[in-house]
C-alpha cells in the first residue's frame, strides 16, 4: 500500500471514485394539460408545475440549478444526479421529437437543455406523480 503526506493510505483493490462532473444535457419532458404544464428533468428526477409551459420550464430550470449547487456546496456530487424512473425514459422514442432549449448556467459550466412535449393526460398524471 502506498501513502502520501497529503493522502490516506491507498488501497488498490478498492476503485477510486471518479469526480463529480456535470452533464453536456439535461433532458426535460414536459406535459401541456387544459389545466396546466408538468415539467420534469429526467436526469435529476425533478417536477415543476405551473398554469403555462414557459412558467412550469423556468421553475424547473430553477430548481435543476438550486438543486446542483446545493450539491455541490454541501459535497454530497454522487447524489446529484438522480435518473428518473425507467418509465419515464421510455417514453422517449425514437418517433419523439426534442427541441433545444436555453442551456442551464451552472457556477460558469453549461448544460444544455432538450425538451419534449405532449398533450397526452396519461403522461401528465405520470409525471405528476
Amino acid at each position: 500500500m502506498r501513502t502520501s503526506a497529503h493522502r490516506a493510505p491507498i488501497n488498490p483493490l478498492v476503485p477510486s471514485a471518479a469526480p463529480f462532473t456535470l452533464p453536456m444535457m439535461a433532458v426535460i419532458a414536459i406535459a401541456n394539460h387544459a389545466h396546466g404544464t408538468v415539467a420534469h428533468a429526467l436526469d435529476f428526477d425533478l417536477v415543476s408545475v405551473a398554469s403555462s409551459e414557459d412558467e412550469a420550464v423556468a421553475k424547473l430550470r430553477l430548481a435543476v440549478k438550486s438543486h446542483v449547487e446545493f450539491g455541490i456546496k454541501m459535497g454530497i456530487e454522487r447524489d446529484i444526479m438522480f435518473p428518473a424512473p425507467k418509465k419515464f425514459w421510455e417514453s422517449l422514442t425514437p418517433n419523439s421529437s426534442l427541441s433545444i432549449g436555453e442551456p442551464i448556467e451552472i457556477d460558469h459550466h453549461w448544460i444544455a437543455t432538450a425538451y419534449r412535449t405532449t398533450s397526452d393526460e396519461t403522461e401528465l398524471s405520470l409525471s405528476a406523480a
